[in-house]
């Protein structure tokens, strides 16, 4: 699996993109994971409470969480997952 991170995100976890070897069954699963990794202010930023905080944006293979299933979206070996913060804008 690969993971890229973007903008203020990256700067939490230090680096723009990390291969992931670890089998993660759900994106909520690979999440905590990453936050054991990056710390507590990775994991405030990824999460409100038990759901996705409304400041980031995470795809999988190109496709927004809100349209699979969310935290319990299925993980693959061979997924791309990219987290953004959200940004607006006009």
């Amino acid at each position: 699996m690969l993971i890229k991170y973007f903008a203020d995100i990256r700067k939490l976890t230090g680096v723009e993109q990390q291969p992931w070897t670890k089998a993660e069954p759900t994106l909520r699963s690979l999440l905590k994971d990453l936050a054991v990794q990056h710390g507590p202010a990775f994991e405030e930023r990824m999460f409100k409470g038990d759901r996705i905080s409304s400041t980031v944006i995470i795809m999988v293979n190109g496709r927004n969480i809100e349209h699979l299933n969310g935290l319990e979206t299925p993980l693959a070996p061979d997924d791309v997952v990219v987290i953004f913060p959200m940004v607006a804008g006009g």
